[in-house]
Formats: C-alpha cells, structure tokens, sequence
C-alpha cells in the first residue's frame, strides 16, 4: 500500500486549509472520480506541495458516489491474509463417488462459524467463512476450487469512520494471539453496507499501511478458530477491549514480529515475559502463603503509612496506592510464584517440553528472574543459553495461563503446546 501521499495546490499565491472531519479524516475525490478518506487525524494547510503520510484511507468502490453515501457503515471484511490461516477455506469438496465420464461433482459443505458478543450498548457478530470460486477455461472447460476465507464484522448500527480505526486494531491483536505473530496481513478489507434485500454490500475498499512482506504461517503451527467456542470469544475479545479490572489483555506484547524475530531471544523480550507472566499470576490468582512474622510487618508498615495519609503532609493519593500495591507484593518472590504456577500447568507443558528437548526446573525459573532483575537495574548483562532457553518455553507458560484463563479445555491447550506454536 502507498504509505505516502502527495498533495499539491494548483494555486500559489493562496494556501489551502483541508478540514479534518470528527473520525480525523479528510476527503477528496480520486481522478477517477471515487470519494477517498484519508486519516490525517488533524486539518492540513497546503502551500505548495504537501507530503501526508497516513496509516490508513478509505476509497469508494464507484466513481460518481457523495461523501454523504459512504461516510457509514454496518460492517467490515476482511479477506484472505491471515483470516485464510486461521480459517481455511473449506466449502468445496469434490464427490468422486458421483463423478463419472471424466466430469467432476462436488458437494458444498458449510464452514461458516460466526460468534455474537455484546459490548458496551451494542450487538457485533464475528462471522468466519468463504466463497467459493469458478474458473472458465477453453482447454479445461469449467472448474470450482476454494476461494477466498472471510472475516465479516457485523454491526446493529451505523457506524463512523472512528469504529474501522478501533475494530482494525482488535481483529490484528485477536490474530496476532492466534498465530504468535505480530506482522499482520490481509489480502483486501472492505466495509460493508445493508442493501434493501439484506445482503451486505462492499462499497469501499480501506488501505492500511503494512510492513511489507509478512510472511504466513502453517495452518499446522497456529491456533485455529476451531478450538475457539463461543464462551472462549467471548473472554477473549472482552480481554482485548479491557472491558474491566477482569479482563486486562493477552500478551499480544511477547509476540514476535515475524519468523525471524521469532528465533531471537534478547533482552526486551525477557522483560516482556516476565511482564506477561506478572500480569497473568495476578489473574489467575497464583499467590504464596505469607509466613506469621511477614504477615505482621504488613500491618505494622500498612498501620504507619495511614497514619502518615492521615497527618498533617500527606503524599498524593497515588503515591499511597503505589505503596499499598508494593506492599500487597511483599513476601511474594515472582520466581517462587512462577515456579508455582509451572508446576500448576506442568502436565499441560510437556508436549512443549518434548517437542524441543528443554528441561525446566526452579534453579533455571530463579536464574530467569534473577537475569531479568539485572537487566532492569543493570543494564545488559549478557543472557546465558539456559536463560534463554528458559524464556522460550516460559513463552508458553503465558500461554497456558493464558488459555486456562479464558477456559480452553486441557486436552486442548496440550495440542496447542504440540503445534510448534511458538
């Protein structure tokens, strides 16, 4: 996609102002005559020339067409890319039983799978599916294959330009947790209009700035929306809208960006890690049992700093909450806690384990943290093959936790752990 636009006023002496409407969009036609939107997120001036660079715009599928027709939309499709990863066309089969004098017959089959979910006042589908294509050729006469995989995200209401900005991002990170990566592509995404029969109708094309080449993975090394049912969705898109103190995320942030990145340990990943296992111990409630003696320091420390709240030159109300949350930590040693919570998906683990050779044991999980510490308070320190060993497979350790989370089934989240996922 152009990641660049060129704008020029054709008039000198005068500069132009091109107001950006409420989503951050500005409009113009093409010189075909279609109505485009391009994401300025302010109002520009032009001069002369003016290079814009813009993550995103929008081009009406006809020429002749207003603003005013194309400024909504009930919906968005996402086409092929990583949508045909993780979920492949599957409709068409061919029925050799029928088949006979050198004609084939095929059978249709549905591979349809859709998920409703409800946030904040509205109703949004999630609908996977694909078409199916047919080919004329002179030499080989008529032929159907499977075409394209589908993802269509279906609103109740009209939406503005603002909800494209917002529900592009939460489809990338719903598919980045799939397929462990964080380069996202898709082939073409269009938005969707209702038409008088309730079919919905693509009538503009969107241009998202990409990285480039992104290569796709294996249908074999993901996460397939097969093993995702309705109660698991929802968790999970609840989770990447951060709905409440419940649902903080998934740790799209340990992805790596491609396969490369993905055979590189260093020193921002194994903070990440240890990040993302913080944040999923605190969730699945993974805490130690405080020995008598700590349990009274606590109170005594937590009885003094209300005291000091409650004095004559108390701190911000925020400095005493990042002290009762330190607190809360005390006497909770996150590599006595991961060792914990190791133990607690051991089982879960071991196709991981067995599918790369790698021994996890405490000595290992503490030299983890211990690496981690240096790096925060030291610099970079160098990481060892144990250490780096160790956060691979902890890598998968979030992702247990992770899935448990959102109730995947054990038999489930061990097949995960077989499919060279990370």
């Amino acid at each position: 996609m152009v990641k660049t636009l060129n704008l020029m006023n054709a008039d000198t002496k005068e500069e132009i102002v091109i107001d950006a409407d409420e989503n951050g969009y500005i409009w113009g036609k093409t010189y075909e005559g279609k109505a485009i939107a391009i994401y300025a997120k302010q109002s520009i001036i032009i001069k002369g020339t003016r290079v814009l660079n813009t993550w995103n715009y929008i081009i009406s599928g006809f020429a002749g067409i207003s603003k005013e027709s194309i400024i909504s939309f009930k919906g968005i499709r996402f086409k092929n890319g990583v949508i045909r990863t993780i979920h492949p066309c599957n409709a068409l089969h061919e029925d050799y039983e029928k088949s006979k004098d050198g004609i084939l017959a095929y059978r249709v089959a549905n591979d349809r799978k859709s998920y409703l979910i409800n946030a904040g006042n509205e109703t949004i589908s999630w609908i996977f599916g694909s078409e199916i294509n047919q080919r004329m050729s002179i030499e080989e006469g008529n032929s159907l294959s499977n075409g394209n995989a589908l993802l269509d995200i279906l609103f109740d209401k009209q939406q503005g330009y603002k909800t494209f900005y917002d529900w592009y991002g939460y489809v990338c990170d719903f598919c980045s947790f799939l397929t462990f990566r964080n380069n996202i592509f898709f082939e073409k995404i269009f938005l969707l209009r209702e038409t008088p029969y309730n079919v919905n109708e693509a009538f503009a094309e969107c241009y998202v700035k990409s990285e480039g080449e992104v290569s796709l993975r294996k249908f074999v090394n993901i996460i397939p929306i097969t093993y995702i049912d309705d109660n698991m969705f929802n968790e999970m898109i609840m989770n990447i809208l951060k709905q409440d103190k419940n649902h903080k995320g998934i740790p799209i942030f340990i992805t790596p960006k491609d396969d490369r990145d993905a055979k590189i340990m260093d020193v921002g990943k194994i903070r990440n890690i240890c990040s993302a296992l913080e944040i999923e111990l605190d969730l699945g409630g993974v805490r130690l049992k405080s020995g008598s003696n700590m349990k009274v320091l606590i109170e005594t420390v937590k009885k003094d700093v209300k005291e000091h709240r409650d004095g004559k030159e108390p701190l911000s109300s925020k400095a005493y909450d990042y002290i009762f949350g330190n607190i809360s930590y005390w006497d909770q040693p996150l590599a006595e806690r991961v060792y914990n919570a190791w133990k607690q998906h051991e089982d879960k683990m071991q196709p991981l384990l067995s599918l790369y050779g790698i021994d996890i044991d405490q000595e290992k999980i503490e030299a983890f943290v211990k690496a981690r510490n240096n790096i925060t308070h030291n610099g970079f320190t160098g990481i060892d093959e144990d250490v780096a060993n160790t956060a691979f497979v902890l890598m998968g350790l979030v992702y247990c936790c992770t899935l448990t989370r959102i109730k995947m089934p054990m038999e489930l989240i061990k097949d995960v752990m077989g499919r060279r996922l990370f």
